[in-house]
């Protein structure tokens, strides 16, 4: 069975939503809608969307942190419609993840064609490659390779770039106990050494340090064995 397209368009203009259903829903492409930010993080950590449509009716600044939310949230695209706006309010939209924008009113058939451009570059790229994807564990934890960013609770949690790649490679196999060998031949490319090790030990310790932080523990030691990553609770 061939997996639908998914369209998420996120606003309160249902007269908009209606014609991007109408125009671009078919037997391969589905379109939903959410009203609210809360219903639309919802909609987001359930399913994939391959595109998401956001419309901005009140000023440009009250949408930036919710268009950062919802870029790190996933590897997808998003398509902004807009009222008229200054070039630097644009600038401060592209600055926070949207990949293209419209200004009110909007043509029904220039929206639809944007929208299926950014659908056809979504695909191509996840055909470009399927192994980069975004880990989401409910609300708590989503750790997005794309942008190297890991989110806690809303939160950012600052790591280096091995820091993340050791954290993102324990968390694609949760509970497989890894041995620290296995662990520095992955990340590390290279034949774990006394030096190797310690350095599998060391970066571990860095990411201890920065999720007790806020409370967070998700790399349990494994006495004698190695390590493994724990899901947050429910999240398995």
């Amino acid at each position: 069975m061939k997996i639908k397209k998914r369209i998420l368009v996120i606003g309160d203009d249902l007269t908009f939503f209606q014609s991007a259903k109408d125009f671009m829903a078919n037997s391969s492409t589905e379109v939903s809608y959410a009203i609210s930010v809360k219903e639309a993080l919802n909609y987001l950590l359930s399913s994939e969307y391959c595109i998401v449509i956001i419309c901005i009716s009140l000023s440009v600044d009250s949408n930036i942190e919710f268009l950062r939310l919802v870029r790190e949230t996933y590897l997808m695209l998003i398509l902004v419609i807009t009222p008229k706006l200054r070039v630097s309010e644009k600038v401060a939209l592209f600055h926070a993840g949207a990949n293209a924008c419209l200004e009110r009113p909007v043509d029904a058939t220039l929206c639809v064609a944007q929208a299926r451009s950014l659908v056809q570059l979504y695909s191509d790229a996840k055909l470009t490659d399927k192994k980069v994807h975004p880990l989401v564990f409910g609300s708590e934890l989503i750790i997005n390779p794309v942008y190297r960013h890991v989110i806690i609770d809303g939160e950012p949690l600052e790591l280096t770039r091995t820091e993340f790649d050791l954290l993102y490679y324990m968390a694609e196999h949760p509970n497989q106990i890894f041995s620290r060998q296995q662990l520095y031949q992955q990340v590390w490319g290279d034949d774990l050494g006394i030096s190797g090790e310690n350095t599998v030990c060391s970066h571990i310790g860095n990411i201890y340090k920065k999720r007790a932080d806020v409370d967070k523990h998700y790399i349990q030691n494994t006495r004698g064995i190695g390590y493994k990553f724990i899901p947050p609770a429910g999240e398995e």
